[in-house]
């Protein structure tokens, strides 16, 4: 037994370290960064644009991206079941629209680089030349 909580106990601390750096990108084109706040308001629905006054849209990732989950826990600080009672919410009573999604990261990556209104995330190691980042 005691082998068996030390296995788990190891696996977990592993995970820890893994864990990814998530970072939102947008079109090159975007020439601003974003404080947390902003992100948050952003993906939230509560804004849609940046300070500078581009008018964007947010792209999320598939529900079940670990990306995804990384992402709302640093920005929004929501978990996915409470992001889905909070747009059921917004949506039922007119006042928001659910963001769009893509199936993966390099689906996201080649929407944002090809669009200047859609913001993202992805995992640092996964952001190209065709994005920028603009918030870690």
């Amino acid at each position: 037994m005691k082998k068996l909580l030390v296995l788990v106990g190891a696996l977990y601390l592993q995970a820890a370290f893994v864990q990814a750096e998530v970072v939102v990108i947008g079109n090159p084109s975007v020439k601003t960064t974003l404080s947390s706040a902003e992100v948050k308001n952003l993906f939230l629905g509560k804004r849609r644009a940046l300070s500078d006054g581009t008018k964007v849209d947010v792209i999320e990732l598939a529900k079940e991206s670990p990306i995804r989950e990384a992402f709302h826990s640093k920005f929004t600080k929501k978990t996915q079941a409470q992001l889905n009672s909070y747009w059921t919410r917004l949506v039922f009573t007119g006042k928001g629209k659910m963001p769009k999604e893509a199936s993966d990261s390099k689906a996201l990556i080649s929407m944002i680089a090809s669009n200047p209104g859609l913001i993202g995330y992805v995992d640092s190691s996964e952001v190209t030349s065709d994005v920028v980042v603009l918030a870690k």
